[in-house]
């Protein structure tokens, strides 16, 4: 009886043992690696093109974590791609609705589309529900030592500015090119003179940054062209494809389509952006900043965004 019962204890101790080596593999699938990795899938004309980035955490540590964040979240999904027709594709701030989108018939309905359909309101609800890492602080206190603290409930709803050009940041381990096949982080022009505090890491806070240099949200822009107005020195620039076949296969697919058709783009003109977050910009108060977006006939819709490899 005493042998069965210390064998019904190793047996129960080994099972034990091997539920945990279980639980430790599967642990390990979300390690957060130096090069995550996210397939983006576009969707035109009916047909679906798989595009894949790996991402460079070890550079862009809190860029590729707001996107991804904002990825798990579902945020980018459905998303509108506009001015397409130029060397850099942006997404990341209105949804895709068929039936409404398919009815504005010139440039004025257009701007009216994409500023109801505007995912703001949803971005302000995942970063006040503590869903998105904040990076950005707006206030800072001096505690009872006399040492400048964070003042957390003071925290930006935007992004740290980790290229090169913003000069409180070094990027380490060298920096991404602005090449096709690129994945950047937009930051709007802002013509603030405000100042912030950054977090570029866990231990590390700069005070008195440049809110200008600091603001980006949602906003991020596929780089389909060999050139770009948008280098890598002004814009973080955290992913790049291995291969760009898929990316080639779909503008190809875009370009046969307006040669074969009738179709043509619109222009929405005078469309505001970051409205809520420009609050903190005391010159431009609460207005955003206004913008022209140029917007396909037949739209170029991401669907989904996925992590593939954490």
């Amino acid at each position: 009886m005493f042998k069965k019962i210390i064998k019904k204890v190793i047996v129960a101790a080994t099972l034990a043992c091997m539920a945990g080596a279980v639980a430790a593999t599967a642990a390990a699938c979300n390690i957060e690696t130096d090069h995550p990795q996210v397939k983006i899938s576009v969707e035109f004309n009916d047909q679906s093109y798989e595009l894949e980035y790996v991402l460079y955490r070890n550079m862009y540590p809190n860029t590729v974590r707001h996107f991804i964040e904002l990825t798990e979240n579902g945020y980018y999904n459905d998303m509108l791609v506009h001015d397409y027709r130029s060397n850099d594709w942006f997404s990341g701030g209105y949804t895709y609705n068929p039936a409404e989108y398919r009815t504005a018939s010139d440039a004025n309905l257009y701007a009216d589309y994409l500023e109801t359909h505007s995912k703001e309101q949803e971005y302000m609800a995942l970063f006040n529900g503590g869903k998105l890492t904040p990076s950005v602080y707006s206030d800072s206190v001096y505690d009872a030592n006399g040492v400048q603290q964070l003042k957390t409930d003071s925290a930006l709803p935007t992004l740290i500015g980790e290229f090169k050009n913003n000069i409180n940041q070094v990027i380490e381990k060298g920096a991404l090119s602005a090449e096709q096949g690129t994945l950047k982080m937009f930051y709007y022009e802002k013509q603030s003179t405000g100042k912030v505090h950054v977090t570029p890491t866990s231990d590390q806070v700069i005070w008195n940054a440049d809110y200008k240099t600091n603001c980006a949200t949602s906003i991020f822009s596929l780089q389909v062209g060999t050139s770009s107005s948008y280098s890598a020195a002004d814009y973080c620039v955290f992913g790049k494809m291995e291969s760009t076949a898929a990316l080639t296969e779909l503008i190809n697919a875009i370009e046969d389509y307006y040669d074969a058709s009738s179709a043509s783009s619109h222009t929405a003109e005078d469309v505001t952006v970051d409205k809520l977050v420009e609050i903190f910009s005391a010159e431009t108060e609460d207005k955003g900043t206004e913008y022209d977006f140029t917007l396909p006939d037949l739209p170029i819709i991401i669907k989904t965004i996925t992590v593939t490899k954490y």
